[in-house]
Parts: structure tokens; C-alpha cells; sequence
């Protein structure tokens, strides 16, 4: 279960979108909350006491909950990945987009980096501005699959999260179009027959997974089954499903329809409105570690 959240914070309105929904998980989970900003080491100590100031007030805003603060310098997405690791962090929650505050990240370069680099579970947030800010609701969560062991790396982390939050999980699964492989000559009932075979292999494998899930009776799972693109179909879908949360694996390439999951979770945080949970699997950590 997650224990610390580690929230970067830059001084902006656009890095403060992310902090509902990180009072919202910390709330279920009982987790502390760490904030942290990140300065140059030529903006001297000046910059290095109003962000003092600055994460003090905001740590008080989220009391009751446990909060501690740090202001560190250097490279914003290095600092922010040795500070996950310093803090035992089991999530990342950061804002994915905005220029501002008493930093200056360009917030859409540093996540992106993170998103890449983190070996810890990494939630983002679209900045908004605060009148249009929705009140940060997960009571369903899309979990795209596409049948290999990789992408099904993300489900005890989503399972405990899930339990937490009271949340159900809705699972999906895109059946490619066919018409993507150059080449293919086929008759129209042969690629009805096709369609149909894989849009049968996806629907009994999200049903497995499922049956498995709501075996544990501790969270409630259904399953969508779709065809085309992973990229657009998981983000209308999770419209469709009125998902609070997309949560995805971040990296490999296996399964029933030959997804790369790392493109896929690239796509879905630039398409995407929804708040999107990253989890990347221990092996493709150890391999890039």
C-alpha cells in the first residue's frame, strides 16, 4: 500500500492541480504526503526561502493529513527521482503541463522525463485552470490489457488502490484493424471471421482476469472490448465508461494484439483529460536501472 506520496511543486497554479486528487488518495490510504521543489543553484538562497515558504503553506492546507516538505537544487526530473527513491515513495503525483511559479518548470518536460525515467508508480494530472477544475472523483477505473504479462503488471497496484478509493475497475482490451498490416488481401467474411476470432480471445481474456479479480472479493471488475486504434479507443472509452482514473503499464510489447505498452501510455497522457496512473513493471526497471 502506498505509505509516502512525493508531490513536486514548482509555485505555480498549474503544478497545484495534481494536490486534490493527492489529498484524495492520501485520505483513503492513510499515506504521508512529501512535497518538493526543486531550485537552480543560481537562483541562490533567496528562491531556496520562498520555496520554503511557499511548500510550508501548502503543507499546512493539507492538514489533517501528514505532510513533511524539502527544497532541494538541480536537474528538476533527477531530483524529483532521487528524492522518490530518498522517500520510499509509492507514488509520483505531478502536474503534466504549465510554465509558471516561482521555479519556472516547464511542468510538460519534467513529467515527461519522469514518466521515462521512474521506476516508481507515477500519477499525472492535466493542469487546468482553477475555475475549471473538477473535483477529483475515482470511483472507476479504465485498466487497459492487451494480454501480456506486462500490461497485467499494473493490476495488484491498481486492486489495492482500487480497494481503497472504493473504486470498481473497468477492463478494456482494442482489437487492432486489420487494415494497419500492408498487404493483407482478405475477403470481406474472412475478415469478419478474423475480427470476430480476436474480439472472442480479448473478451475471454478480460473475463478471466475479471473472475480472478472479483474471486479476491475485494473489488468489483468488468471488461470492454473494442476495436481499434489503443491510443484513441482507451481515451473514448474511458469517457464512454465515465472512468475518474486510466491506469496502464508504461512499458513492453507482448500479448494478445502486439501493443507497445510505453507508446501507448505516452499517447494516452497527451490525449488524454482523465488523471492517468503509470506503473512500470520491476523487470523493465531492473533492465534500465
Amino acid at each position: 500500500m502506498i505509505r509516502t506520496v512525493l508531490v513536486p511543486l514548482d509555485g505555480s497554479k498549474a503544478a497545484e492541480a495534481v494536490i486534490t486528487y493527492v489529498q484524495l488518495i492520501a485520505s483513503r490510504t492513510g499515506a504521508a504526503v512529501h512535497l518538493l521543489t526543486v531550485v537552480h543553484d543560481e537562483n541562490g538562497a533567496t528562491k531556496a526561502a520562498e520555496a520554503r515558504v511557499y511548500l510550508e503553506d501548502r503543507a499546512a492546507a493539507l492538514r489533517p493529513l501528514s505532510g513533511s516538505t524539502s527544497v532541494k537544487s538541480g536537474d528538476e526530473a533527477q531530483v524529483i527521482l532521487a528524492e522518490a527513491e530518498a522517500s520510499d515513495a509509492g507514488l509520483i503525483a505531478m502536474s503534466t503541463h504549465g510554465r509558471s511559479g516561482l521555479m519556472r518548470w516547464v511542468l510538460g518536460s519534467v513529467a515527461s522525463k519522469v514518466l521515462h525515467a521512474a521506476s516508481r508508480p507515477l500519477l499525472l494530472v492535466r493542469a487546468r485552470d482553477q475555475a475549471d477544475r473538477p473535483p477529483a472523483v475515482i470511483d472507476r477505473i479504465l485498466v487497459p490489457l492487451d494480454g501480456s504479462q506486462v500490461s497485467l503488471s499494473v493490476l495488484p497496484y491498481v486492486e489495492e488502490l482500487a480497494e481503497a478509493l472504493g473504486a470498481s475497475l473497468v477492463l478494456y482490451n482494442a482489437v487492432l484493424p486489420l487494415d494497419i498490416y500492408p498487404g493483407t488481401e482478405l475477403t470481406p467474411v474472412r475478415v469478419g471471421t478474423i475480427i470476430d476470432d480476436l474480439l472472442a480471445q480479448g473478451q475471454s481474456f478480460l473475463a478471466e482476469v475479471a473472475k480472478e479479480i472479483e474471486g479476491r472479493g475485494k473489488v468489483k471488475a468488468r471488461s470492454v472490448v473494442t476495436i481499434g486504434f489503443p491510443v484513441d479507443e482507451v481515451v473514448r472509452v474511458a469517457a464512454e465508461v465515465k472512468a475518474g482514473l486510466i491506469a496502464l503499464a508504461t512499458h513492453g510489447r507482448s500479448g494478445v494484439n502486439r501493443w507497445v505498452m510505453g507508446s501507448i501510455a505516452d499517447g494516452v497522457v497527451r490525449r488524454s483529460s482523465l488523471p492517468c496512473l503509470l506503473v512500470r513493471p520491476q523487470e523493465a526497471a531492473g533492465e534500465e536501472s
